[in-house]
C-alpha cells in the first residue's frame, strides 16, 4: 500500500529510503524506542518496508503500517532508526533528470510523512491566486 498523506507512517526491522538528499541528525533519546538517530530524506522521499516487525506490535504510533511493502512517498519524511551509525549511501539513477541516494536501514525503523506533495500543490496554488 502506498501513502501519500501527512504524518501517515511505518515500522519495521528493515527498510530502504530513497531521495534527492539523506541528511544524518544526532543520536537521540526516546521513553518509547530508546537511543535512536534521526534522519530527513528531503525531495522527492520514499520508504518501503523490507522486513516486517513482529505481527502486528505497534511501538512508535498506535496507526502506522506494518505490512510488508508498504511504501510512504511525499516531498519529504522523518526517520528514526534505533541503527545508531551512520548508514551507507549509494548514488542510484531513480529518474531521467536527477540522480538520488538510497538507503537501507537494517534495524528498528520508524519513518512519517512531513511535507506530502499535496500540500506542495496547495500552497502553490494560494501564491498564485494572490
Amino acid at each position: 500500500m502506498e501513502l501519500f498523506l501527512f504524518k501517515e507512517s511505518i515500522e519495521c526491522n528493515k527498510c530502504k529510503a530513497i531521495a534527492r538528499k539523506i541528511v544524518p541528525g544526532a543520536v537521540q533519546f526516546d521513553d518509547i524506542i530508546g537511543d535512536h538517530m534521526k534522519y530527513t530524506c528531503d525531495r522527492n522521499a520514499s520508504t518501503e518496508i523490507l522486513e516486517e516487525c513482529d505481527p502486528g506490535k505497534k511501538l512508535f504510533r498506535a496507526t502506522s503500517k506494518l505490512s510488508l511493502g508498504d511504501k510512504l512517498n511525499a516531498e519529504a519524511i522523518t526517520i528514526l532508526t534505533n541503527q545508531l551509525r551512520l548508514v551507507k549511501t549509494e548514488v542510484i539513477n531513480n529518474t531521467h533528470t536527477h540522480k538520488s541516494v538510497k538507503a537501507v536501514f537494517n534495524k528498528y525503523t520508524f519513518a512519517e510523512i512531513k511535507y506530502p506533495f499535496e500540500q506542495i500543490a496547495k500552497a502553490i496554488e494560494k501564491r498564485k491566486g494572490k
